[in-house]
């Protein structure tokens, strides 16, 4: 089956943002062979496109990160300077903080 090229580009958006969705996942999701839509983001990336980070591909980094402007990352930063364990939670308070087990 042929695809167009607007269709093969949102497919590799989708595998590639935040969150990122699997070749596996989204052939279910779009009814399109996994080898196929792993072919289209190989290409990608061999075009030059770079990959999420691992840390950009956990579901609650890329919610935190699609909502908060740049202004609100940097005062959580300020905010939680220094500070560890429980002393983090009234800064986190209503942020949606994201921690690392």
């Amino acid at each position: 089956m042929g695809y167009t090229d607007a269709f093969k580009e949102q497919m590799v958006k989708r595998m590639r943002g935040l969150p990122a969705v699997s070749a596996s996942a989204l052939s279910k999701q779009v009814d399109v062979p996994q080898p196929t839509l792993s072919q289209w983001l190989r290409a990608a990336l061999e075009r030059g496109a770079t990959p999420p980070s691992p840390e950009e591909k956990r579901p609650e980094v890329a919610a935190a990160l699609k909502r908060w402007t740049a202004e609100e990352t940097l005062c959580v930063l300020a905010a939680a300077h220094g500070l560890q364990g429980e002393q983090l939670e009234p800064c986190c308070a209503g942020r949606d903080c994201i921690r690392s087990n």
